[in-house]
């Protein structure tokens, strides 16, 4: 065997070897895309969780507003008593000023509760945005993953192709060396 001999068997141990380790990487490296897909898509349902379904009447703002309407009713009402004991004005007339005050405050609830519903929907969509963007991430890998593995495919037989291409099956010529040792 000649030095192209042990020169193509030395480049097809090579291209071997690049092969399979390519095969390993691109194993390691898909399980690590996969991982961290799965953790984004984890911490997507968890955010999605922890602000669709909260209490939005519950928060400090929400709280905090409700407060300053019972504050005001009740200033009112005190006021709306001292008017009624100075001017001698009927009961009817103090409970209509009363139910005035109690409207304001479904007032103010159904703000919040409509706005608690325009909070829902945009979260909704953005986690439907979130969740799209990850299924195209994962779609992409899987064609990368796909075309990598037709070029591995294409790379092996390449390499097959080449080693057989390398040997001269039964033509083989011998150097002057060679015949001299034999």
């Amino acid at each position: 065997m000649g030095i192209s001999g042990i020169l193509s068997g030395a480049a097809g141990a090579v291209g071997l070897y690049n092969g399979i380790k390519g095969l390993f990487d691109s194993a390691d490296a898909a399980r690590k895309q996969r991982k961290l897909i799965d953790d984004a898509k984890a911490e997507e349902s968890a955010w999605f969780r922890r602000n669709y379904y909260r209490n939005y009447l519950d928060d400090t703002m929400t709280r905090a507003a409700m407060k300053r309407v019972e504050q005001t009713l009740t200033n009112q009402n005190r006021q709306n008593r001292a008017y009624s004991a100075v001017n001698g004005v009927t009961p009817e007339y103090s409970i209509a000023r009363n139910e005035q005050g109690l409207r304001s405050m479904e007032n103010i609830a159904t703000n919040l509760a409509s706005q608690a519903d325009a909070d829902r929907r945009s979260i909704d969509n953005i986690h439907r945005q979130n969740v799209n963007n990850l299924r195209s991430a994962r779609l992409n890998n899987l064609y990368s993953d796909e075309n990598t593995a037709v070029s591995d495919v294409l790379g092996g037989v390449k390499l097959l192709n080449d080693a057989l291409v390398g040997l001269n099956w039964g033509r083989e010529t011998f150097d002057d060396d060679d015949k001299v040792n034999m």
